[in-house]
């Protein structure tokens, strides 16, 4: 039985050891992203303005469309005769 938890507690051992490695200091490491961070910001920049621009454009046109779809449907409205708060308004039975 000994001969069998010695293996068993070595693996266990070195699994323990090799998992306590060593690591930078975290002041270095934050020197380190903190000078890896500045050109990465302005790629940032250059890619969330691509991606916001068209954003940006389509809620300028989204007024637009608003205005035309009211447009239209006062136009039906007009051409069914009816008053905008009438056909608001459910129909009775």
């Amino acid at each position: 039985m000994p001969r069998r938890t010695l293996p068993s507690l070595s693996i266990a051992l070195v699994l323990v050891l090799s998992a306590c490695g060593s690591s930078p200091p975290p002041a270095a490491s934050a020197q380190v992203d903190a000078r890896t961070q500045a050109p990465a910001t302005s790629q940032n920049t250059e890619l969330r303005d691509t991606i916001q621009k068209p954003l940006d454009k389509a809620k300028g046109v989204e007024g637009t469309v608003e205005q035309s779809f009211q447009s239209q449907n006062r136009q039906l409205d007009a051409a069914e005769g009816a008053s905008p708060a009438s056909a608001a308004s459910p129909a009775s039975p």
